[in-house]
């Protein structure tokens, strides 16, 4: 194992612990605040143990011990997302009873400009596409190898779960205040925003990462397999970090607007 993978899995098992250490406690409650307390308390304590499993198990079997990474998971959802609930009023889940908005107009009906740009993505793709099966066809490399496709044809379906992601995304529920704030209804428009535009770029990337490999390699061959390699590889690894960091992002956003719709008739 290289420094790489030290870091790769030591940052994925840290990840959880530290992503919490940027909210404070804004609950009143007594029970969520010694619940907070202890969620945190046990929370790095599964994370250093979590490390020094993988360090000791680093030394004899390294291929194992890259796969725990996967720690990532039960420390995010058994112990990190409860510790913001208890935090954080806006991380938990409207309790039964609360308002939510309601729209009488479409949410996920996109503004005439980026339904061209997906469009031109699409149009992108398709050519992207057809510049791999022309050098196919005309033998560019030998041996063709037509099973190269596949991953352009993964960027064609890609397109479309994304484009999918981000209509469901517009019309999730939202918590609502019984009378919208100047505060709340610019959160509100800037998180639609956020949202709109993160999943194109997240989709425009992912398209390229999928389609210009392929299209390297059809064309010239094993020459240039030191680009497809870095072009898959690390932009993959880049687009996989930047959709985390969307994410989280959205998931702040939304945090920032549940609560401020908790707060909102103690304002009023």
């Amino acid at each position: 194992m290289d420094w790489f993978d030290y870091s790769f899995v030591c940052g994925m098992i840290l990840a959880p612990a530290v992503f919490t250490m940027f909210f404070r406690n804004r609950s009143t409650e007594p029970g969520f605040i010694a619940a907070g307390k202890r969620l945190n308390r046990w929370l790095w304590i599964a994370t250093a143990a979590g490390i020094a499993a993988f360090l000791l198990l680093a030394r004899w079997q390294p291929g194992p011990a890259y796969f725990l990474w996967i720690l990532f998971f039960p420390l995010w959802f058994n112990l990190a997302m409860p510790l913001l609930r208890a935090r954080d009023p806006g991380w938990r889940a409207p309790e039964r009873g609360e308002v939510r908005s309601a729209s009488l107009l479409r949410r996920d009906r996109l503004q005439p400009g980026l339904r061209l740009a997906w469009f031109a993505l699409v149009i992108l793709w398709a050519l992207l596409l057809v510049a791999a099966v022309a050098g196919l066809a005309l033998g560019a490399s030998q041996p063709p190898q037509w099973w190269l496709l596949g991953f352009s044809l993964l960027a064609g379906l890609e397109l479309a779960v994304l484009h999918w992601a981000m209509r469901r995304s517009l019309i999730e529920p939202e918590t609502a205040a019984p009378g919208e704030s100047d505060v709340l209804r610019p959160e509100r428009e800037s998180f639609f925003r956020y949202k709109l535009y993160g999943w194109f770029a997240l989709a425009f990337f992912a398209m390229l990462i999928f389609s210009l490999p392929p299209l390297i390699l059809i064309w010239f061959g094993n020459d240039a397999l030191w680009w497809a390699i870095s072009i898959g590889g690390g932009g993959g690894a880049l687009t996989g970090i930047g959709g985390g960091v969307f994410g989280s992002i959205a998931s702040i956003k939304r945090a920032r607007i549940n609560r401020l719709v908790v707060e909102a008739p103690a304002r009023d």
